[in-house]
């Protein structure tokens, strides 16, 4: 399969046939922008694709404008483009209780699961619904706290997945690297003054700086689990090349571009 980031929490996921399944599309209105536009294209053609999941109805995570499916690999009746998809959902929580959906599903024999703006450490019940996956979507922390850091540190090591593909951040142009941490949250304040002031829900430099803490999270939990920093858009993987034990991704650039 071939796992594409386009920014956010959205990823294309390409099975081996080439259908197309989309996780957390976002809406890049001017009253929702963070900053990148959904691709209008994918591969030179329009951008389609075969199913979309949403887990949660926020326009960061949910987006669909019609006509994708017109532009998808095209199916037929019976046609089976997933063959045993075993797609599941398990309620889950953003920090202020408001609900998400954590899907499940396989692809090409990998089992996947994305965890969208989940903020909590998964109960027991939680982890049951979920069972056995080999790689997991997840976000790092939007606040700097050593317990929303467990919390992703005890969720990873419950689900004990191959690898764990950092998600729910946006990688701009010519943004500068981590050492500086003053000279890269400078960044995100001009970025987002500039791409995102009209959201009504960011008000000043303090409120932009969520995206800007989250990514500077994921970098520092991916070199805890010897991750990679992969500098394009999208990766190859399949059974045999997954990790043997739990190792991060981090995508370093995206799709979406302002």
């Amino acid at each position: 399969m071939k796992i594409h980031f386009l920014g956010l929490s959205c990823f294309l996921i390409e099975n081996d046939e080439g259908y197309r399944i989309v996780v957390d599309p976002y809406n890049d209105a001017p009253e929702w922008a963070l900053g990148p536009k959904f691709p209008k294209t994918f591969k030179g053609k329009a951008f389609g694709a075969n199913l979309v999941l949403m887990s949660e109805p926020d326009a960061d995570h949910a987006y669909a404008p019609g006509g994708w499916l017109q532009t998808a690999p095209q199916t037929g009746v019976n046609s089976d483009p997933f063959p045993k998809l075993d797609l599941k959902g398990t309620v889950i929580y953003e920090w202020n209780g408001d609900l998400n959906i954590a899907w499940n599903y396989t692809i090409d024999g990998v089992r996947l699961a994305h965890f969208g703006d989940n903020a909590h450490k998964l109960t027991k019940k939680q982890l049951k619904e979920i069972g056995k996956v080999d790689i997991i979507f997840m976000s790092a922390p939007k606040v700097k706290n050593d317990t929303s850091l467990d919390h992703v540190r005890q969720n990873i090591q419950a689900l004990r997945p191959k690898l764990v593909v950092w998600a729910h951040h946006i990688v701009p142009d010519k943004m500068p690297g981590f050492d500086d941490g003053k000279k890269f949250r400078a960044f995100f304040v001009r970025y987002f003054k500039r791409y995102a002031s009209t959201g009504p829900g960011y008000e000043d430099s303090t409120s932009f700086m969520e995206l800007a803490t989250l990514l500077q999270n994921a970098n520092a939990l991916n070199k805890e689990y010897s991750g990679k920093t992969l500098k394009r858009t999208s990766i190859t993987i399949n059974k045999k090349t997954l990790p043997r034990k739990t190792t991060g991704l981090l995508f370093l650039r995206m799709l979406g571009k302002e």
